[in-house]
This record gives C-alpha cells, structure tokens and sequence, in this order.
C-alpha cells in the first residue's frame, strides 16, 4: 500500500492555513531578497521616518489585507501606536500607502484573495509605519511624541 502523503489532495491558490507556503529558497541570503524559510519571507517594519527598524515573517501567499492587520496587530503592543484620539496611522511600501490601495482595490470590486503578498514583496524589503496626529502632522515616538521636522 503506498504511503498516506501520496493520497493528500494540494491546494494551489487560495486564503486560509491551508494554503501556506513551506518552500525554502535561499535567495540572496538570511532575511534577505529572495530568501524563503518554510514559505515566510522577512519584512522590514520601518517606525516613521526616522524610528528603529523590526522586522516580521509573512508567508509569501497571505493576502496584503491579512499583511497589512497583522502588523497593524502587532505595532498595537509597541509604544509607536496611535493611542490618542483623532491619531491615525499609515503603512507605505514605495511611497505608496498600502490602506489607500487596499481601499482602491475595494472599490474596484476585486476579492481580498486577489492580492497576495508575494505579488507586492520579494523578502528582504521594508514597510514605514507613520502616526499622523488629529492635524494631519507627522509624529515620531522619542520616549514622547514629537514632530516630525521637516
């Protein structure tokens, strides 16, 4: 009788935990472009302008919605987090607002599974997480929000 793996039905595209990548590719290096570990690539969180820089591992075939909730998930426990009222945050990759394009391709019509995050990153790239007060001004976290000088 052949062994029990043989019989598995695979997914090829889709959302959900039964479509993670298990690649490994070693691409140009650790947390570098190209380098897979078990299908999770490694992206760059940069804090506003001029923050530090930490970093993730997101499986190449999660959608950019479920990318994009993730950090915002995980910079809520960070003390960069807009936590007054009226504040607001932003994510750019490429100077491009990655809430706008999610909000355009929402009006598009097109499904959130469209979108994967293998289609925008590579490994080895980075985010800038920005916090923008009620006036619609740049912030950065010293130990104490500040503006951002210009």
């Amino acid at each position: 009788m052949p062994p029990e793996r043989i019989h598995r039905a695979y997914r090829v595209r889709g959302v959900g935990p039964l479509n993670r990548s298990q690649r490994n590719v070693r691409g140009a290096g650790w947390h570098r472009r190209g380098y897979r570990d078990r299908g999770n690539m490694w992206i760059n969180v940069k804090e506003g302008s001029y923050g530090a820089v930490h970093g993730m591992d997101v499986n190449e075939n999660a959608t950019l919605a479920s990318f994009v909730r993730l950090l915002a998930g995980c910079q809520q426990t960070s003390a960069y987090y807009p936590d007054h009222e009226g504040w607001t945050y932003d994510i750019f990759f490429r100077r491009k607002s990655l809430l706008t394009m999610l909000a355009e391709f929402e009006q598009q019509g097109r499904a959130e599974e469209e979108d994967l995050v293998c289609d925008y990153f590579d490994g080895g790239e980075t985010v800038i997480w920005k916090v923008y007060d009620d006036e619609g001004l740049e912030r950065v976290w010293n130990d104490d929000w500040d503006y951002h000088g210009r």
